[in-house]
């Protein structure tokens, strides 16, 4: 249980108490009529103009001798009649207060269970505290039945992204394969992004097979509903529209054998359409959104994660997150945005998008590396030093003052580069991903790379990896924990820098001029028929070239695999002379 949970249980625990010693208060009082039981425990039964009639526990003998009697007293005279009338109003009004907050904090207790459950739920696995120790481990994967992302052990698997333009902007998809390339380099995951720009759900299903089931996948994002609602106010017959055509193609991702991962639309950002209406710059000045859009995308969103429960499906909410780190970042500056254009979500959102879709669904390794060193045993008794799994070569010298050892790793961090792509996008966003990174904390919640060196001499030291200084800390500092995912001077980062920057290299050569040959196939395919020869003349070389673009991404993802596998490092901590600090 939280704590909050705990806190909320403490006070109902409290306000029952004091209640229940009101009560008792009231009733076992003894019935002699002195001022201070008037003005502190008597019951109002009625009130005549010339008597003052009251309901007194008068105290017997015996406690069988218990029971009300009615006891008449005389008009009082002066301030006292008043005090007495103030007093027992004052005590129904008071057993009125502590009922009613009684039932306020029962009722804020079940909603945090509630809400503590759900968190549970959607950050399954996440790291939990070793008894008696600072250290954090993270489940291993038999421990979690819900997970629903390629597992660790599932080689090979196939994961197609399909949506609109929000997709076809291969943002979230470039960071989501960055992870999984520098996390688990050797699952061999394979990755193919199928949005479109403009589509809604009934585009996708007419490219379908040449677009998703020739690919063979074991997975299947789901992301549409922004194109769908037509950009106007809520219409039933868009709505059912849209709720047809979602169990069509959930249908069909489930006959091909895939696991359908359904995401909920992603934000509409009215206050962008108010800043930017006499921008020139702005794609969508001209055009006339309902006022009310962002709602309706909450609503197309709650139908579908609805849909996914009862067809067993995964479901990822998007649309919350978005709203809620926009509501964040307005608090310090009122024009800030996740989305720029108010359809597509900039850099920084699609590296929220790309966190909750992990975070939500669930990973197995939540950290790259974890490297611990530690003494045990005194001085005059003689230290032993002992390391964590994948430390060989251990060497320490100097009574302690140097440390190395060799450190096998196993993964990189997680790591995205400051310029989202090197060539201009029709959608002309800028590049603030490192700022989604920093509102969601991604580097330390789902990347973090650590360092431990418990039991040194107090003093400074310095860190050096492969004879590269990365940084220099304290004693207390390294025996706390260091967490170095972030410091771009590690070997280890600019290796994973190079991953998504071939990766992005990739997308911009590759994968986004696939996305826009198929944009033009989808135009023809409006105007023609697929069985007529006009439209086999016209696709035709279309389609050669989308071939050759998938070989092109094809060629590169092999290049990353490599570039992503880990290497064994020389690892140096050393104390540095006050003299030359």
């Amino acid at each position: 249980m939280s704590r909050c949970s705990m806190f909320l249980l403490r006070i109902c625990s409290v306000f029952a108490k004091v209640l229940k010693d009101v009560k008792l208060n009231l009733r076992f009082q003894p019935s002699e009529l002195n001022q201070e039981f008037f003005q502190g425990m008597i019951f109002p039964v009625s009130r005549q103009h010339s008597r003052q009639t009251l309901m007194v526990f008068g105290k017997p003998a015996s406690p069988r001798g218990w029971g009300p009697r009615k006891t008449h007293i005389p008009e009082f005279r002066g301030g006292l009649g008043n005090v007495l009338l103030l007093r027992m109003q004052s005590q129904r009004i008071s057993r009125w207060v502590f009922d009613l907050m009684f039932l306020v904090c029962c009722s804020s207790l079940l909603v945090n269970v509630s809400v503590a459950q759900e968190n549970d739920m959607l950050h399954a696995g996440s790291e939990r505290v070793v008894p008696g120790t600072s250290e954090r481990v993270v489940p291993r994967a038999t421990e979690r039945s819900d997970f629903l992302w390629p597992r660790k052990t599932q080689q090979d698997a196939m994961v197609v992204f399909l949506g609109d333009s929000i997709t076809h902007q291969g943002l979230y998809t470039q960071y989501l394969e960055n992870f999984f390339y520098t996390r688990y380099p050797d699952l061999g995951i394979r990755f193919r992004n199928a949005g479109v720009a403009g589509d809604s759900i009934s585009d996708a299903l007419a490219r379908f097979d040449l677009d998703v089931a020739s690919h063979h996948p074991d997975y299947v994002t789901v992301l549409f509903g922004m194109n769908d609602g037509q950009y106007r106010e809520f219409d039933a017959s868009i709505f059912a529209e849209y709720q047809v055509n979602m169990k069509r193609l959930l249908d069909r991702i489930e006959s091909i054998g895939a696991k359908p991962i359904v995401l909920s639309p992603t934000m509409f950002d009215h206050e962008v359409t108010r800043l930017r209406q006499d921008d020139p710059t702005w794609r969508f000045r001209n055009k006339t959104f309902s006022s009310s859009y962002n709602a309706l995308m909450s609503l197309f969103g709650a139908w579908s994660w609805d849909e996914s429960r009862k067809r067993g499906n995964a479901f990822v909410n998007l649309w919350a997150p978005l709203n809620s780190y926009t509501d964040l970042g307005r608090r310090l500056n009122p024009n800030f945005t996740l989305v720029g254009d108010a359809i597509h979500p900039q850099a920084s959102g699609q590296v929220v998008i790309a966190y909750e879709i992990l975070m939500q669904l669930g990973v197995e390794r939540r950290y790259c590396a974890s490297r611990v060193v530690s003494s045990r045993g005194n001085v005059d008794s003689g230290r032993t030093w002992v390391a964590s799994e994948g430390i060989r070569d251990l060497q320490v010298t100097d009574q302690g003052r140097s440390i190395e050892f060799h450190h096998d790793e196993v993964a990189l961090p997680w790591v995205i580069p400051t310029q989202h792509s090197t060539v201009k996008l029709r959608w002309n966003l800028p590049s603030d991903g490192q700022q989604g990174f920093k509102m969601t904390h991604a580097g330390h919640r789902l990347s973090a790379d650590r360092l431990k060196v418990a039991g040194l001499a107090p003093g400074q030291y310095e860190v050096r990896v492969d004879g590269k200084l990365i940084g220099t800390w304290s004693h207390v500092q390294l025996g706390t924990k260091v967490e170095l995912q972030e410091l771009r001077k590690t070997p280890q980062y600019q290796q994973s820098l190079e991953v998504a920057e071939l990766n992005r290299r990739r997308y911009d050569e590759f994968v986004r001029p696939s996305r826009d040959l198929m944009t033009s196939i989808k135009g023809i395919k409006r105007r023609f028929p697929v069985d007529s020869e006009e439209y086999k003349s016209r696709s035709s070389s279309l389609l050669e070239q989308l071939q050759e673009l998938q070989a092109g991404a094809d060629h590169l993802d092999r290049e990353l695999r490599k570039l992503a596998r880990p290497r064994s490092r020389r690892w140096v901590i050393r104390r540095v002379d006050s003299r030359n600090q």
